[in-house]
């Protein structure tokens, strides 16, 4: 009866801390602060120089002149030049505090709207995280099948998170069954659809800082893996959704079989796959913005803009997880009227 309000003083107490989270936060000696920077030098290229506090000494480091201005009190990351130790440069700033400000943000806000539920879906939160960093990256590292191991990992994180947040029941049990039908749908078109476009995962500028960390073949294994997990997020919300429909449907006339209860619970995921597949896109589209400035600016034709990797990996990750959306319905739905219809 109490932990609601248990819950809402820990997100309380969670928003005092914002002002104060560089306290606490612990600090790395590549990371000072700028207390003096001196005028242009314009040899050998254009720099200044910056002394920077990192906690134990006041150090001299080159500061380029970039896009990016830097002023007196900002926290900045150094980094040493490895043909001579002795010699810092500030490579960029540090954006630690802010982030973590966010998701403290982030944890107090799911705890204030959802009480229990929202503790629940953090605990999901972060065991999809563990799975990913401790099964998935370790074994496509080493080389192994990207959607087996990715299919496999999605169905740990469903069972875990599904009954985690909805129960352990029939509804959850129905949603992950539909969800892994999805997914390998999904898997299917896109190791299909990512051979036959020439895909190498290349495509992302994040790669140039694997090259030297990881065998050529991983970089496609991640791609299909990222196309597959990519999709597990949107499946929850859909496949739980036509689960408790049927389930509703069933309840609310007992005289319904297989057949009425499919054809009505479909009725309304035709509604919801016309929100979610225009929310996906809109997914993919917000976060490809850059990429898609490219066909307003580019003097390029767009067939020809079609044949760069970077593009064709951006609509075949929309396509093929808006596909495998749409599958979740239909293989959800009819897994529900089995099990609730009375004709069987």
């Amino acid at each position: 009866m109490y932990m609601k309000y248990i819950v809402k003083i820990v997100a309380v107490l969670l928003l005092t801390l914002l002002p104060f989270v560089d306290k606490f936060m612990p600090h790395s000696k590549e990371t000072g602060t700028i207390v003096e920077i001196s005028e242009t030098y314009e040899m050998p290229i254009p720099h200044k120089i910056a002394k920077i506090d990192n906690g134990e000494k006041v150090i001299e480091a080159t500061l380029y002149l970039t896009s990016t201005s830097y002023e007196v009190g900002e926290n900045v990351m150094i980094q040493k030049d490895p043909q001579q130790p002795d010699l810092y440069s500030v490579s960029d700033k540090t954006r630690t505090k802010p982030l973590v400000q966010l998701f403290i943000l982030f944890v107090a806000v799911i705890l204030i709207v959802s009480g229990e539920a929202g503790i629940r879906s953090l605990l999901g939160l972060g065991f999809s995280f563990l799975v990913i960093f401790k099964i998935v990256l370790p074994q496509i590292v080493m080389g192994s099948n990207p959607i087996t191991v990715a299919l496999m990992a999605s169905a740990i994180i469903l069972m875990f998170s599904y009954y985690l947040t909805h129960g352990i029941n029939q509804k959850s049990t129905i949603a992950i069954l539909g969800t892994l039908g999805a997914l390998i749908v999904t898997g299917i078109l896109a190791s299909i659809f990512a051979t036959a476009s020439h895909l190498s995962g290349f495509g992302a500028e994040e790669t140039a800082f694997l090259l030297d960390k990881l065998p050529i073949s991983s970089f496609y294994n991640l791609l299909l893996a990222g196309f597959i997990i990519g999709s597990l997020g949107v499946l929850d919300d859909i496949t739980i959704s036509q689960a408790s429909i049927v389930a509703e449907l069933s309840q609310a006339n007992k005289k319904l079989g297989m057949y009425e209860l499919y054809i009505r619970a479909m009725r309304i995921g035709h509604d919801h796959i016309s929100s979610l597949v225009n929310t996906l896109v809109l997914v993919y589209a917000g976060s490809a913005l850059p990429l898609l400035l490219i066909f307003i600016t580019s003097d390029v034709s767009t067939v020809s803009l079609l044949n760069y990797e970077s593009v064709a990996e951006e609509i075949v990750r929309t396509l093929v997880g808006s596909i495998g959306l749409v599958t979740a319905v239909p293989f959800t739905t009819l897994i529900a009227s089995y099990y609730f219809g009375t004709k069987r």
